[in-house]
């Protein structure tokens, strides 16, 4: 299972040991937590300072099916990895972590903060938006109330234009 390899190269990468099975997968050690399900294609990855939510489908949260879906989105904070989302900024702050996500946010955003790399983000009203990471792709289409929105950028080959 796809997923499950995910899980296994997450705890590689934090430094234990799982012997991955088809079937159920569950790992709780000081700090990290890891699920997986094989009923539904879904995981859940928590360590410090990072959550990530998948289910592997067709995006009706079945199972079935070809597609993925990944992230977590909370009080304005989107963060995974690879994964495509479209959501509204109601008017708050947003901030993306992650990389090679394709991130479509509607409505006004004062502020958005992206923080990765490869990421493609397109935004229909902008106050200000601070990149940093490498090789980002930011466009809007309008700035807020008709202004320019503000622009800051650290990193290599970032882009941030008008649509």
């Amino acid at each position: 299972m796809t997923i499950q390899k995910h899980i296994l190269a997450v705890l590689l990468l934090a430094g234990s040991t799982c012997v991955v099975h088809a079937g159920d997968v569950s790992v709780n050690m000081p700090g990290i937590s890891v699920k997986a399900q094989d009923n539904g294609g879904k995981a859940n990855v928590q360590m410090p300072g990072v959550s990530v939510n998948a289910a592997q489908g067709n995006g009706n949260g079945n199972g079935n099916g070809a597609g993925k879906q990944a992230g977590r989105a909370d009080g304005g904070r989107i963060m995974g990895n690879d994964m495509s989302k479209s959501t509204q900024c109601n008017g708050q702050p947003v901030s993306i972590q992650g990389n090679g996500n394709q991130i479509s946010l509607s409505g006004v955003c004062p502020q958005v903060s992206v923080n990765g790399n490869e990421n493609q983000i397109t935004i229909e009203q902008l106050g200000k938006v601070q990149v940093v990471g490498n090789d980002n792709q930011v466009r809007w289409a309008q700035g807020v109330n008709g202004a320019k929105p503000q622009v800051q950028s650290s990193g290599n080959d970032n882009q941030i234009s008008r649509q």
